[in-house]
């Protein structure tokens, strides 16, 4: 179940990244008309969404260590993303990139994002492999104390 809901989630996150990447205008043009904007955004956005496509990945990973029973650590997956790493990153950024201050924040996203999911797929590798040989040690168990 957990690798066939990170290939849907693999396909539906790379397929809007494609959709982005491709078409960054359209998506901005559901908000405004504005030409300059329109342009400011179209790069904006690519490079806010760079990561976008490896997004599937922590999807897949937060929601299986739900499913597990082990919500403390998909709750900890998410807050790392965004408050562990996001909010810092936003003012370490410009101070990295003081040359475009204002595309730097946009940067701290993806950067955000691929440190979140190499983090989060660190973490699932151990605790997806303890959760199966906690599931494969039960029907032992269960069998011994029919006995």
């Amino acid at each position: 179940a957990y690798f066939l809901l990170l290939r849907a989630s693999l396909c539906y996150s790379a397929l809007l990244w494609l959709c982005i990447m491709i078409f960054p205008r359209a998506f901005a043009a559901m908000f405004t008309n504005d030409a300059a904007l329109l342009d400011f955004t179209a790069t904006a956005l690519r490079i806010y969404m760079a990561c976008m496509v490896l997004f599937g990945i922590q999807i897949a990973c937060q929601m299986t260590f739900t499913s597990l029973g082990n919500a403390k650590a998909s709750i900890l997956v998410a807050v790392m993303r965004k408050f562990v790493l996001l909010i810092p990153l936003i003012y370490i950024m410009p101070l990295i990139i003081s040359s475009d201050p204002t595309m730097a924040v946009y940067m701290a996203e993806p950067v955000a994002d691929f440190l979140a999911v190499t983090f989060t797929a660190i973490l699932f590798f151990f605790q997806f492999r303890k959760a199966l040989r906690q599931i494969s040690d039960q029907p032992a168990m269960e069998s011994s104390k029919k006995k």
